[in-house]
């Protein structure tokens, strides 16, 4: 996959490494020259140094073969524009980030749903940290209200099969992490204690998965 990522920040950066690492074809656009020269000597990826609201930069990103384009600058405006622009090449998959949650509903407008707060996810995070019990992990926000949830599993009732156990419906067991390996948690896969089980979930089932899996 070919993504595009405006701003090469905290955030732009990590996601910009984490892609690079999964494999994929990464370029980053940054105005900031000292950031762009850090860049490109500690992270495989492409890097253009300039302004990614410009149409003439976005292609010499290569946005014309692009299949995603990350907006994650820190500056919100420059985000919802480069976003507009991006689309209008005819990118269908277009991530934001925005730190002011009144742009959220214009975006919306626009057609673009998959939108990033991150002073919300973090405070949401911080609210899940407060409530969990030690045996939970963070639970992450993927987008609206859907979260995955994560497991640690201490209790000898819950070394069965996936499709043992009591889960809200809808819940959707998806990953299990056991002693550095992963395996996809398929409905015949025996869970073992100690695993860490991460389920795909609405946020209302929340409450209900930490009474389920809490020490």
């Amino acid at each position: 996959m070919k993504v595009i990522v405006s701003g090469g920040g905290d955030i732009g950066r990590v996601a910009a490494e984490t892609l690079s690492c999964a494999g994929h074809d990464l370029t980053v656009i940054e105005k900031d020259r000292g950031v762009c020269e850090v860049l490109a000597s500690e992270l495989d990826v492409m890097v253009v140094c300039g302004d990614a609201t410009r149409p003439d930069l976005l292609e010499k990103a290569g946005i014309e073969d692009a299949d995603l384009v990350m907006a994650a600058s820190g500056d919100d405006h420059m985000n919802v524009i480069t976003a507009v622009v991006a689309r209008e090449y005819g990118i269908d998959r277009v991530i934001i980030r925005l730190d002011d949650p009144a742009f959220n509903t214009v975006c919306r407008k626009l057609g673009m749903e998959e939108i990033v707060n991150p002073k919300i996810a973090a405070a949401k995070q911080m609210a899940d940290m407060a409530r969990r019990p030690h045996a939970l992990e963070l639970s992450t926000l993927v987008g609206g209200s859907i979260r995955v949830f994560t497991a640690i599993l201490r209790k000898p009732e819950h070394a069965v099969k996936i499709d043992e156990l009591d889960l809200p419906p809808g819940a959707l067991p998806t990953v299990v992490q056991r002693n550095g390996e992963y395996f996809i948690a398929g409905r015949g896969f025996r869970l073992m204690e100690g695993d860490h089980l991460s389920i795909l979930c609405d946020e209302k089932d929340m409450e209900a998965l930490t009474a389920e899996f809490g020490a």
